[in-house]
């Protein structure tokens, strides 16, 4: 198991679907699946309480990181952007107060501003960020982990880790 301490970001990255299976390894903590999956049929509000089952539901919390769900709380998920989508199933997964918060491959297909949106809504909480992307990992990761196959390659602390060849063009050639 990859170590996240208290209150840090880490960030493993790699191909062929290894970050998602160092991810899986986390089950039971407050996990986020790819795919933005929403209840789309529900409101925001509604979502957040799914993600609250059988705890209190401390909305403030939530809204105080996220005040953009906080305006939409009443709108049906299936009309929220991306991004704001992306938000939202990471709201719902603080909802159960996890000590860890597991994210599979949550840039995916998101603006440079959904990311930056992410980033600083996860900021300050303990992360691990499994994403086969760069973005995510540059804007929030205190420290980036590369997997290739299940061996881990390179873990370093982020301004370290992008500075190493294995993170520039050879990552983004081997991507293809």
């Amino acid at each position: 198991m990859i170590e996240v301490a208290d209150g840090t970001i880490v960030a493993v990255v790699g191909h062929d679907g290894a970050p998602a299976r160092i991810a899986r390894r986390y089950a039971g903590h407050g996990y986020v699946p790819p795919g933005r999956r929403v209840f789309g049929s529900l409101t925001v509000e509604e979502n957040l309480a799914v993600g609250a089952y059988r705890r209190p539901k401390r909305y403030d919390r939530v809204y105080e990181r996220f005040p953009r769900l906080h305006q939409r709380r009443r709108q049906r998920a299936s009309t929220l952007s991306g991004g704001e989508q992306q938000l939202l199933v990471i709201a719902r997964a603080l909802m159960g107060d996890p000590e860890l918060l597991v994210l599979e491959d949550p840039s995916a297909g998101l603006a440079p501003p959904a990311i930056r949106a992410v980033a600083e809504a996860i900021d300050g909480l303990t992360v691990l960020i499994a994403d086969g992307h760069l973005a995510l990992a540059r804007a929030a990761a205190q420290r980036v982990v590369l997997v290739e196959g299940d061996e881990v390659v390179l873990d370093l602390p982020r301004r370290e880790a992008f500075a190493d060849e294995r993170l520039g063009a050879r990552y983004l050639v081997s991507a293809g």
